[in-house]
């Protein structure tokens, strides 16, 4: 094992080179990794809003862990939960455990899409089951997505997050390694083209299993959805008996209880959930119509298989339940969603008076700016062109400020219940001087 040898580098600079030496790009994932486009960091506490580094160092968080963050770090009720939960034994593994049921009937009672669900551990493994759900309904292959939405990292989906102007409106593998028969099987329009998404529902209908998206594509910062959009996507899946998959990986419990179904009135067939359901813990669901949901019911008759050892652990739905009873308890939509204006005002008046190009996007907790680009984004075609090098010039000016978030310009800020006034005035503040440099 590894020691840390007095030198004159940080001890964040020596962790992080001896990670490098086991762990690929020193992090887990690549995009964990770009926060090291700024400097090298390792971070050893987290508190309300307040990252800490292994050297002490103290960063207002907008990254929260890619947002399942919703109620602050280290939240008190949610832990307190998980460690009760601890007390009873981790994992069952066999038969049902009250807290699954508990859990289950939030879901069904605030997302009006979800009759019945089934946990897991991810959204990845979220969108994967929902897939497989709507295939064996169908009968079907092929997946019709959008470009710039994001629904994991595995192959049925992992196609046209961020393809080049050149590849738009041919479906693009996002990885190497990926099954080219799984990309073939892929059909993409740009979001919130409802005649182009129309148009390919009616021609390829008799061959599609599902339509997926993100109602509010945060993977690219933010795309608003056009009202007409979501509307015509329901008509049409429902006129040809397609399943139509909302990921509200990132909307769902972090914008509203109800997810952006609720909020936009457009009920889907099936629903996946995570990040914000347990705020932070390892927790995420498939959810919606009791006819698709029963054909993973374990009696054999379909041979649906939805598994996985982890799933329904118990910390991970103790803290479910504990953040969705404080969610609601606390409104805490209300708080993150009028503080998310106010960033989004301070910033959008900030380029105004150093006379940048740019806008400022997002939705209630969430927010970014877009340098070099102006209008609001329609479709991922909108985001290209945007200046990422100006991007990672302010957050690493932000950075060293004091103020964490991802370099990476295609992602988003969040907030949470912890964050307040004096947060907001630091960044807006810490913002006017950087965006004076850069």
């Amino acid at each position: 094992m590894n020691s840390e040898p007095t030198t004159d580098t940080t001890r964040s600079e020596r962790i992080v080179e001896r990670a490098r030496e086991v762990i690929p790009g020193g992090a887990q994932t690549g995009l964990r990794a770009q926060a090291y486009d700024t400097g090298d960091v390792a971070f050893e506490r987290a508190n309300g809003a307040t990252l800490t580094t292994v050297d002490g160092e103290e960063y207002v968080d907008y990254h929260l862990g890619f947002g399942p963050i919703i109620l602050g770090h280290a939240d008190d009720r949610v832990d307190e939960a998980a460690r009760s939960a601890i007390d009873g034994g981790v994992l069952y593994g066999t038969g049902t455990a009250p807290l699954e049921v508990e859990v289950a009937e939030r879901l069904v009672d605030y997302l009006p899409g979800v009759e019945q669900v089934n946990f897991c551990n991810s959204g990845s493994e979220a969108t994967y089951h929902a897939i497989r759900l709507a295939r064996a309904y169908t009968g079907n292959e092929k997946i019709l997505k959008f470009e710039g939405c994001y629904h994991g990292w595995h192959d049925y989906v992992d196609v046209s997050v961020y393809p080049s102007e050149d590849e738009l409106g041919e479906p693009h593998p996002e990885s190497e390694g990926m099954l080219s028969s799984a990309v073939e099987n892929t059909l993409v329009v740009p979001f919130n083209d409802s005649e182009a998404a129309e148009a390919v529902v009616r021609e390829h209908g008799d061959d599609i299993a599902a339509v997926i998206l993100e109602p509010v594509p945060h993977s690219v910062g933010c795309i608003l959805p056009r009202q007409e959009f979501l509307e015509t996507l329901r008509e049409v899946t429902r006129d040809a008996d397609v399943p139509l998959i909302f990921d509200e990986v990132i909307t769902g419990f972090r914008h509203s209880p109800n997810g952006a179904q609720g909020e936009f009135g457009v009920t889907p067939d099936l629903t996946c959930v995570a990040k914000a359901l347990g705020n932070g813990y390892p927790i995420a669901a498939v959810g919606g119509r009791t006819d698709l949901l029963e054909q993973a019911g374990g009696d054999n008759k379909s041979g649906v298989v939805i598994s996985g050892t982890y799933s329904g652990n118990l910390p991970g739905l103790a803290a479910a339940r504990a953040t969705i009873d404080t969610i609601v308890e606390e409104d805490v939509q209300s708080h993150v969603t009028d503080l998310g204006d106010e960033y989004r005002a301070g910033l959008r008046d900030l380029l105004s008076d150093h006379g940048i190009e740019g806008r400022v996007v997002g939705h209630r907790s969430i927010f970014s700016v877009q340098f070099g680009v102006t209008g609001e984004p329609e479709n991922y075609e909108d985001i290209l062109g945007l200046d990422e090098e100006r991007f990672r010039e302010f957050a690493a000016g932000m950075r060293e400020r004091g103020h964490f978030f991802t370099p990476n310009p295609y992602k988003r800020h969040h907030l949470s219940f912890a964050h307040g006034e004096a947060e907001l005035a630091a960044y807006l503040d810490d913002a006017d001087d950087v965006l004076g440099n850069v």
